[in-house]
């Protein structure tokens, strides 16, 4: 039997924000989220992720979820191709939709192009270091 081991939260950030930037810009994506992220945990790997993003040619946007009690705010990092995508996201969190909540009302901008259908791994994510 193959033993998984757990990796260590920046590593595992890191790689997953390579996964979205690589399917963003890849086309399968409009916006991808990066894993939510706990306040240490984003000090941790936020300069590397912008880097990451960055060197992709792609945006990105950082978005506390200040709407949320203390105990389970998080922070994401939104990855686009065009800023009008990033802008999309936005309206919506304006109109009061919550990624907390529900991310249905976000599906049209997270959703994958199915011919181009990549899995990161965000259960993953979740079950390592849930927030």
């Amino acid at each position: 039997m193959l033993k998984t081991e757990i990796p260590d939260r920046r590593s595992f950030i890191l790689g997953m924000v390579t996964a979205f930037c690589e399917c963003v810009a890849g086309g399968c994506k409009r916006l991808a989220l990066s894993p939510p992220m706990t306040k240490e945990a984003y000090d941790e790997a936020a300069a590397e992720v912008d880097e990451l993003i960055e060197k992709h040619g792609l945006i990105h946007y950082h978005e506390m979820n200040e709407d949320q009690p203390e105990s389970t705010r998080f922070i994401w990092i939104l990855i686009a191709a065009r800023q009008e995508t990033i802008d999309q996201y936005l309206a919506l969190r304006r109109e009061g939709h919550s990624t907390v909540e529900s991310l249905e009302p976000f599906s049209d901008l997270l959703s994958y192009n199915p011919s181009e259908s990549v899995h990161t791994g965000f259960d993953a994510y979740r079950q390592y270091f849930p927030i």
